[in-house]
C-alpha cells in the first residue's frame, strides 16, 4: 500500500499543458508526470468555485449535501468527515501545506502548515449571497485587464509551500506507517502576475484565442446573458489583444506551478519513498480565459469545469488515458484506498471511487457520471453537470425548459448546443434523470437560496463595485480574499517574491 502525495493548484485551466497540446506553454513536471502515470479526460469539478470543491475533495461529497455550495460556506467539519480525520484515527500523519480555504476556527482533520482560511461572511461571500440581484462588478475585469508580470504574494507563498513541503519529504516523513501529503498552491488563481520570466507579447508568439471568444459568437442564454451582466463582461468585452496579453501571463503563471511541483517531486524522488507513493496532481476549477465570453470561473463550460487529473505510482499505466468520467469526489476513496483505511458506516453513499481502480479497468466506462453544481457569485439560479460518455448536459435554474446538451467526441470546443435537435429528445431526457438520480434540482436550489437569503439578511447587502481594486505594496492588484493575509506574508520566508 502506497503513501498519497496530492499536490493541488487553484484555477488551472485543463487545457494549459504541454501534455494537453497546449502551443506555447512549458510545463515539463506535468508532461513528464503525465509519461510516467495516467490521465483523465472527462475529469471535472464538483463545482467551478473554489470552497464547494475543496471541501469535495476533503470529504469525498457533492457540497450542496453537506452545506459547502458556495464561497461563503468553506469546509468546517460540521456534516461530513475529512480524509485527514480518517487518518488520524487510524493512526496515520495527515498533513498540507499551503492554501486550503477551510474554516480557520474548525478542525480540519489535517495538521497543516500555514494555511490559507477563509472566514463565512467576508465581502465575496456576501456578494455570493446576493445571487441574481447582487449588484454589477467589473473587478475581475479589472483583474484580467492588470495581467503583468513581477512578483505577487501569491508566488512568495507557494516558494515557501515548496520550501515547507519538500524539508516533510526529506526530514519528517515516516518511514514506519503510511502517510497522506497535500501540497496546495495558490497559483494559477488571480491575480494575473507570472513570477517568471516572461518576455513582452510580440508577433513571434502566436497566442491563440479561445473558443468563441467574440461577442458575435457568444452563447445565448438566460443564465450566461445574466452572469455576463452581474461580472460586466457585457459592457466591457476583452478584445483579441487583451485576451491573447492575458493568455500569455496566465501560461508563465501555470509554468511557475509546474517549477513548484517539479521541486516537490525531485523532494519525492530523492527520498526512501519514491517507489512506494501515490502522486496525484489536479486543481479546484479552470479559468475560462475568454472562451465564450468568461473569464475566471463559475460556469459549466470545459475551460472552468473540467480539470487536470494526472496519477503517478503503484499499480497505475504509464502513458496512459483514461477516458472513464471522473471528479474531485474520487479524491477521498483514492486516499483512504491507497493508504489502507477501510471503510465506516455511511461509506456506502459515498459517489467517488478510488482512481488507481477506475484507471486500472480495461475499457472506459462510459456509464460512469461525473456531476458538477454551482450556487455561487454572478449565478440567478443553480446550474449543474451532468457528464457521461460522450454527452454533457446542463441544466439552469433560471430556464430549466432549456437546457444546454454537447457532444464532447465531435464538439469538444462546445460550440454547438445540440439539446433541442429531435433526435437527441432521448438523450436528454436520460441524462436528466441521472441528474435527478444524484438531488433534486430545483428542490436543492430553493433551499440553497433560502439559506443564503438569510445570511445576506444577517451580514446587509454587498457593496457593488465597479472600481478596480487597490494596489498592493507588491503592486498587485487585490482585496483581502486574493491575497494571503498580513500575518500569513509575515510567516513567508520568502516574502520578497
Amino acid at each position: 500500500m502506497p503513501n498519497v502525495l496530492l499536490i493541488t493548484s487553484d484555477q488551472h485551466n485543463p487545457f494549459v499543458t504541454g501534455y494537453a497540446g497546449d502551443p506555447i506553454v512549458r510545463t515539463p513536471t506535468l508532461d513528464r508526470l503525465a509519461a510516467d502515470g495516467t490521465t483523465f479526460s472527462a475529469a471535472y469539478t464538483n463545482s467551478p468555485i473554489c470552497m464547494p470543491a475543496r471541501a469535495s475533495i476533503a470529504t469525498g461529497r457533492f457540497g450542496s449535501q453537506i452545506g459547502h455550495y458556495d464561497n461563503g460556506s468553506p469546509y468546517d467539519a460540521t456534516l461530513a468527515e475529512s480524509f485527514g480525520h480518517r487518518l488520524r484515527r487510524a493512526g496515520l500523519p495527515a498533513v498540507t501545506f499551503g492554501k486550503l480555504h477551510f474554516d480557520p476556527d474548525a478542525d480540519s482533520g489535517f495538521d497543516a502548515h500555514l494555511p490559507l482560511q477563509a472566514k463565512r461572511g467576508y465581502a465575496a461571500a456576501v456578494q455570493g449571497w446576493a445571487r441574481g440581484s447582487a449588484r454589477p462588478s467589473t473587478v475581475m475585469l479589472a483583474h484580467a485587464r492588470d495581467a503583468g508580470v513581477g512578483p505577487a504574494e501569491y508566488a512568495a507563498y507557494d516558494r515557501h509551500t515548496t520550501q515547507a513541503a519538500c524539508r516533510w519529504i526529506a526530514d519528517a516523513a515516516p518511514t514506519d506507517r503510511r502517510w497522506a501529503a497535500h501540497v496546495s498552491y495558490a497559483y494559477p488563481h488571480y491575480p494575473y502576475r507570472a513570477p517568471v520570466d516572461r518576455p513582452p507579447l510580440d508577433d513571434s508568439v502566436d497566442v491563440p484565442l479561445p473558443p468563441a471568444w467574440h461577442e458575435s459568437q457568444w452563447p445565448r442564454h438566460a443564465e450566461l446573458d445574466a452572469h455576463r451582466r452581474l461580472m460586466g463582461y457585457d459592457e466591457q468585452p476583452l478584445d483579441e489583444d487583451e485576451l491573447r496579453h492575458l493568455r500569455w501571463i496566465y501560461t508563465g503563471m501555470v509554468e511557475f506551478v509546474d517549477e513548484q511541483v517539479g521541486a516537490v517531486l525531485a523532494a519525492l524522488d530523492a527520498s526512501p519513498h519514491s517507489e512506494d507513493t501515490l502522486v496525484i496532481y489536479t486543481t479546484d476549477h479552470g479559468d475560462m480565459l475568454g472562451s465564450h465570453g468568461f473569464v475566471m470561473k463559475s460556469v459549466m463550460y470545459d475551460g472552468a469545469a473540467r480539470l487536470p487529473l494526472v496519477i503517478r505510482g503503484p499499480g497505475v499505466d504509464a502513458g496512459a488515458v483514461c477516458e472513464t468520467a471522473a471528479s474531485l469526489v474520487d479524491v477521498f476513496p483514492t486516499v483512504l484506498d491507497s493508504v489502507g483505511v477501510g471503510p465506516t458506516d455511511g461509506d456506502e453513499s459515498l459517489p467517488g471511487r478510488s482512481l488507481v481502480e477506475i484507471a486500472g479497468a480495461n475499457s472506459p466506462d462510459r456509464t460512469r457520471v461525473a456531476f458538477s453544481e454551482y450556487h455561487g457569485p454572478s449565478s440567478t439560479g443553480a446550474s449543474y453537470l451532468v457528464r457521461r460518455g460522450r454527452w454533457k448536459y446542463v441544466r439552469h435554474e433560471l430556464d430549466p425548459s432549456a437546457p444546454q446538451l454537447f457532444d464532447m467526441f465531435d464538439d469538444p470546443d462546445e460550440l454547438i448546443d445540440v439539446a433541442s435537435d429531435e433526435a437527441n429528445v432521448d438523450v436528454v431526457a436520460d441524462l436528466e434523470r441521472e441528474l435527478r438520480s444524484i438531488l433534486d434540482p430545483t428542490a436543492t436550489d430553493e433551499r440553497i437560496r433560502a439559506e443564503q437569503a438569510e445570511l445576506l439578511a444577517e451580514a446587509g447587502p454587498p457593496q457593488g463595485s465597479s472600481a478596480a481594486p487597490e494596489r498592493t505594496s507588491f503592486g498587485t492588484l487585490a482585496r483581502g480574499w486574493s491575497v494571503p493575509s498580513p500575518e500569513v506574508m509575515a510567516a513567508v520566508t520568502d516574502g520578497a517574491g
